[in-house]
């Protein structure tokens, strides 16, 4: 095999496809994976804002809940259909339908195919600190969100999500410390609040 036939595919950098489908395969293998995070966001043109942290738990096909660290009791989940974010010191709960674009926002692509997520989404990869390779996937059809980059690990575990929105806005997850477990119950995502909750339907 000569060099001029090689040379192609030495220089050629990480395959998105691939990548995607070993994030999928990372994911989808157990029942249920919790990691913890940290998110931060960042306004465009402004300095971010104090991080949070907390333990998110991932369900395939569509199923998430972010509990957060604090003394404020702050959940947020969805679970396939509406996304509930729950206060416990305000006593308030909040009950969205969630759009398309507000869906992409969310780790759910975690769960995707990865020809599914390329119908959508150009996507590059390349080399990363640390062993990592970031995808970088934007919309086809333009509108929100602009951009989103993952940072993958060789295995497929999504160390870093950057979300940014079209006016410059963005949200950083940072996960660690992957761990599979059993399936989780339906009323872990679609939450019911304590009594005397108010709940408020957007």
């Amino acid at each position: 095999m000569s060099l001029a036939f090689l040379l192609p595919l030495l220089l050629a950098g990480p395959d998105p496809e691939s990548i995607l489908a070993s994030v999928k395969s990372a994911y989808t293998a157990s029942p249920s994976y919790t990691v913890d995070f940290v998110q931060t966001y960042a306004p465009s043109g402004f300095a971010p804002a104090a991080p949070e942290t907390g333990r998110l738990t991932l369900q395939a096909p569509d199923q998430l809940r972010f509990d957060y660290d604090g003394s404020e009791g702050k959940l947020f989940t969805f679970d396939g259909t509406a996304a509930r974010q729950y206060v416990a010191a305000d006593r308030q709960m909040i009950v969205r339908t969630l759009a398309p674009e507000d869906r992409e926002r969310l780790p759910l692509l975690f769960f995707e195919s990865a020809g599914s997520v390329l119908e959508r989404y150009d996507a590059t990869a390349a080399a990363s600190g640390g062993g990592l390779t970031e995808v970088t996937l934007t919309p086809k059809a333009g509108g929100e969100p602009a951009r989103i980059v993952l940072a993958v690990s060789p295995e497929g575990d999504v160390k870093r999500l950057v979300v940014t929105d079209t006016a410059g806005n963005r949200t950083t997850f940072t996960f660690s410390g992957r761990k599979a477990g059993s399936r989780r119950p339906a009323s872990d995502f679609a939450l019911k609040p304590p009594a005397g909750t108010k709940v408020v339907s957007d």
